[in-house]
């Protein structure tokens, strides 16, 4: 019994576990050990991966945690409520930018007018996120697509896509465009597409010089200091983009996930199950309306109002 500090003995030994995306890990690596320092006794563990696999983790594999955050919101949305989850909070935005350092080839002629010729140049290799496990990825394939379409640069699709995937489909009809990605991707290894699990996992091979440019999120580009080329509004999904896009995503069991391209919001919910809900709740009221905003803006990301979807909280609302 701890005297005059019952508090203590109630929250003593604590576990809050979180799922998130790879582009949080610096974020909440810093935020999780604020908190810990003020929360006493309670201990969090955070396992980034790309968001569509951390819901997979859930859905498939059957893992347990208390709280996911995706780069994505509509992944909680098509994925885990109402079975796993009755609520999500949009609580961040972010935008997407084509990273290098001085070693890439062509670093000093690449600006916001020529990116996408420069990556079709010869020997040049890019690489993005592994679609079918990252938003960040199929992100990059939407900008992509959208360049072929209205970028004046029609040959990077074929070249950089489709020479390097051999089992994706794209269609389109009157309502958009389509990109239909199968479970597992085809990736034709040697060509100039460089694929990893997750964005963060490319910083290696571009600090490295294995890799020349990839897209990343413009907060993970500040954290390690990266070069960077922003892309035209009308492409970086810092808001929707002017022509429809939809990824279609599919899963063993759960047939086809059919994902919008947007402006990009973070998304957040807890458990159904968890063990240790109220605590979960009281840890993301400190992070997104409390001291720990001023962490996720440190980082780099987008405060934007809270986007409130389903039976939310009330302490997580307003």
């Amino acid at each position: 019994m701890i005297l005059g500090y019952p508090h203590l003995l109630r929250r003593r030994g604590i576990t809050l576990k979180i799922f998130h995306a790879g582009s949080l890990t610096l974020a909440l690596k810093d935020a999780t050990e604020a908190y810990e320092a003020l929360s006493h006794g309670v201990r969090i563990i955070a396992e980034g991966s790309g968001s569509v696999q951390a819901v997979r983790k859930i859905t498939d594999l059957g893992r347990s945690c208390d709280v996911i955050m995706v780069a994505d919101y509509k992944l909680i949305r098509k994925y885990l409520i109402p079975k796993y989850a009755d609520w999500c909070l949009a609580f961040c935005s972010n935008e997407i930018v084509l990273c290098y350092t001085n070693n890439s080839r062509y670093s000093d002629i690449i600006n916001g007018d020529n990116w996408c010729k420069v990556l079709l140049m010869p020997g040049v290799k890019v690489g993005f996120s592994n679609p079918t496990l990252d938003p960040c990825g199929y992100r990059a394939l939407s900008i992509l697509h959208l360049s072929s379409l209205a970028y004046n640069c029609s040959g990077i699709w074929d070249k950089l896509v489709k020479g390097c995937l051999g089992n994706l489909e794209v269609k389109a009809n009157s309502t958009g465009h389509y990109i239909y990605l199968p479970r597992e991707l085809t990736h034709v290894p040697g060509g100039k597409l460089v694929l990893r699990s997750k964005s963060v996992d490319l910083i290696g091979l571009l600090e490295g010089g294995m890799l020349d440019y990839a897209f990343e999120y413009k907060s993970v580009a500040k954290e390690h200091g990266l070069r960077y080329v922003e892309l035209p509004s009308s492409l970086n999904l810092a808001e929707d983009p002017p022509v429809k896009v939809f990824i279609v995503l599919r899963q063993e069991g759960e047939g086809e996930k059919v994902i919008r391209i947007e402006g990009i919001r973070y998304g957040v919910t807890v458990l159904k199950d968890s063990k240790n809900f109220e605590e979960a709740v009281k840890f993301l009221r400190w992070l997104l309306r409390g001291q720990g905003k001023r962490i996720l803006a440190d980082h780099g990301f987008k405060l934007v109002a809270l986007e409130p979807m389903g039976n939310v909280p009330a302490e997580l609302r307003g």
